[in-house]
């Protein structure tokens, strides 16, 4: 019986889930030396890989999730900035992109979303349009975290009852089960710890008049504090439930966030600038990824990867990466997450027209570029990005600033 099992385990195609939190900075969390105790998620890393230089395509939501999905720059989509709901009718991913979930549905894998969509406010961006089996969530950016009078439930609107991080970690739980003897796909995309911040207890009846729910302020510190504990709890269940189910050797979980946080820490934050913002703060985010007997247990990473990479990482460890769109701009590192294989030395620009202006990272050298607002900075040395170097190191800056100039060229809508 033995051999058996072990063979149906090896020949088993690799279950693939990717937790995404919202507005989650590296500052926030414990494994970080952030402020907020985060358990499941430090003994998450304790049994995987903790990324040191892991980023967001974007300092903000929607362009992030689409570079995730695509494989892509975000601008090759047109998502350069936040889907502002129903003033942006026609802004979202087309139905025709392939997409990460498009590859594991070719290769029949069950695919499914739960929570926050953010790339297309329109049912003709819905999810289930793009390779995603089942989808519960709501389209829009921020929401409620009690009322879900516009939540889908595939292409239909539903009311679904419940706090919003339970009902996200209910349905994935769910899932789980469902699906625990055919390979499954599952996005887990938490609207948590985006604003308002509303606890459990913070429901329509129980709000004081006046209360600015959305500020960043000593009022709701204690409320951000408590729902990312409750974030870090649904990571802990998700992961309970695959090892019991007897899955957590079959099973590949990546932790991440879609961009910096919001400046909620009462303590000095480990990076410069935040969510819309170009400085490292923006967009080096949280990273974790957890598969036994496959990710070495307590392993480090400093190679320099993002969000955009995951698609072509996840369906080459997969073994499907056959059925990748073409043309990707991310890389795979499945020798590095299952080896620690070194990862190639590669250009990556944070691209956010025309109001930030656009990043990118070479090397060690991080240059944002603004109109004639340049600014340098050598992170192995300057890591909080105090100093700008470009007038001492013009041959670098002048590297870089022609790198930017023929990306801005060339990463357009429709490339």
């Amino acid at each position: 019986m033995a051999p058996a099992v072990v063979c149906r385990a090896a020949q088993r195609p690799p279950n693939i889930i990717v937790i995404l939190a919202d507005d989650l900075g590296c500052g926030d969390i414990s494994l970080y030396h952030g402020w907020v105790k985060t358990p499941r998620i430090d003994r998450m890393a304790q049994e995987g890989m903790t990324f040191t230089d892991f980023h967001s395509n974007s300092s903000v939501c929607s362009p992030t999730r689409a570079a995730f999905l695509t494989g892509r720059y975000q601008q090759r989509v047109g998502i350069v900035d936040v889907i502002v709901g129903k003033n942006e009718p026609d802004t979202g991913i087309p139905p025709a992109t392939q997409t990460i979930a498009r590859v594991f549905q070719k290769n029949g894998y069950a695919t499914a979303l739960f929570g926050k969509w953010h790339c297309g406010y329109e049912n003709k961006f819905n999810p289930v349009h793009l390779g995603f089996n089942e989808f519960v969530g709501f389209l829009h950016g921020g929401a409620d975290y009690h009322l879900h009078g516009t939540w889908r439930n595939g292409l239909e609107t539903q009311d679904v009852k419940g706090y919003s991080t339970d009902v996200i970690t209910e349905k994935s739980v769910d899932f789980i089960k469902r699906h625990k003897d055919k390979p499954f796909f599952l996005y887990v995309a938490h609207q948590a710890i985006h604003n308002p911040y509303q606890t459990r207890d913070d429901t329509p009846e129980n709000r004081e008049p006046g209360w600015n729910q959305n500020a960043v302020n000593d009022v709701n510190r204690p409320r951000y504090q408590r729902i990312l504990e409750d974030l870090d709890q649904s990571v802990g269940k998700v992961l309970d439930t695959v090892s019991q189910l007897g899955l957590a050797q079959d099973t590949l979980v990546f932790f991440w966030s879609d961009n910096g946080d919001v400046r909620m820490s009462p303590a000095e934050r480990p990076y410069r600038g935040g969510k819309f913002s170009h400085y490292e703060g923006g967009h080096r985010v949280p990273a974790v990824a957890w598969w036994p007997g496959k990710i070495g247990a307590g392993t480090k990473s400093d190679a320099l990867l993002a969000g955009f990479d995951l698609l072509p990482t996840l369906t080459e460890i997969a073994g499907i990466s056959k059925d990748n769109p073409t043309h990707l701009d991310g890389i795979s590192a499945k020798e590095h997450f299952l080896h620690g294989k070194p990862m190639a030395a590669r250009d990556l620009f944070f691209g956010y027209e025309p109001k930030l202006g656009t990043a990118m990272r070479h090397g060690d050298w991080k240059m944002i570029l603004k109109g004639d607002d340049l600014q340098l900075y050598n992170l192995k040395d300057d890591l909080k990005e105090t100093t700008n170097v470009a007038t001492a190191n013009p041959e670098i800056t002048a590297l870089m600033r022609q790198a930017i100039e023929r990306f801005k060229q060339t990463v357009t809508p429709g490339s």
